[in-house]
């Protein structure tokens, strides 16, 4: 029977000096040259993926993005989209520019704009970079849904971030949802999620197929419920691990084992 390998992408195949572990790149071409379906399922939109795949010249046959809100085939054709509504996303923006200490960032279908301490920055191939030529405030009011919202704390812990969380659950539970990723909070349409990200995807393909799933992070957690096999690392905490099928050491661990 043919397999879907269902892959989060930061601390999973990547992390910000590179590929965690240049034989992944080897294994993801051996397990595609089998007939099987390799997907990224990761919390980045389709921006931020894009200078990745670029960057390190990784293969895969779909996308999916904004923690299961898009998914996309190897041709970038949409196949699924919710995004936020402008009523919800601006008013989780004006909540979160309350705190001092809050990195934020959304995603409006064509650019990603991140805000922080009275600067505005744009992704780029090199990362955040401060701009001039965008206000993230003007931006933000006038954009007409949203993909996805992110924030995280300049300190990295979670207080503020779990206050926005809440927020988000008090007041706007049927338009978006937090999902904790490490020290970031990812924001998005209600009732998504990597894990419905992958039924999603199973269904439009149609077809038998065997899943796994490999992550490293809370948000992973819904992948591994979903798939038929959910894998993550020796290295995560307990907390994720007790959700997994089973630890391996890398990418390529898992791969070489289910071909």
């Amino acid at each position: 029977m043919k397999k879907i390998l269902f892959c989060d992408m930061d601390g999973t195949i990547i992390n910000e000096s590179g590929l965690l572990y240049s034989k992944d790149k080897v294994m993801i071409e051996r397990f595609r040259d089998a007939g099987n379906i390799f997907v990224f399922n990761t919390g980045r939109n389709i921006e931020e993926v894009r200078g990745e795949i670029n960057k390190h010249d990784l293969a895969y046959d779909y996308l999916i993005l904004n923690n299961g809100a898009q998914i996309l085939n190897k041709d970038e054709v949409v196949l699924y989209r919710q995004a936020i509504s402008k009523q919800a996303g601006v008013r989780i923006i004006e909540e979160c520019l309350k705190y001092n200490n809050l990195w934020i960032y959304f995603f409006d279908g064509k650019k990603t704009l991140a805000y922080y301490r009275n600067q505005t920055y744009r992704y780029s191939a090199q990362g955040m970079i401060a701009v001039k030529e965008y206000d993230f405030l003007k931006e933000y009011s006038k954009t007409k849904e949203f993909d996805i919202i992110a924030i995280h704390q300049d300190d990295q812990q979670l207080d503020n971030v779990i206050k926005i969380k809440n927020f988000i659950a008090e007041n706007y539970n049927s338009d978006a949802q937090g999902t904790l990723n490490q020290h970031y909070l990812d924001i998005t349409p209600s009732n998504c999620t990597k894990g419905t990200g992958i039924t999603n995807l199973v269904n439009l393909i149609n077809d038998d197929l065997i899943s796994y799933a490999i992550g490293d992070s809370y948000n992973d957690i819904s992948m591994f419920e979903h798939a038929d096999y959910g894998y993550t690392f020796n290295r995560v905490n307990d907390e994720v691990k007790k959700y997994s099928y089973r630890q391996v050491e890398n990418l390529s661990e898992l791969i070489a084992e289910i071909i």
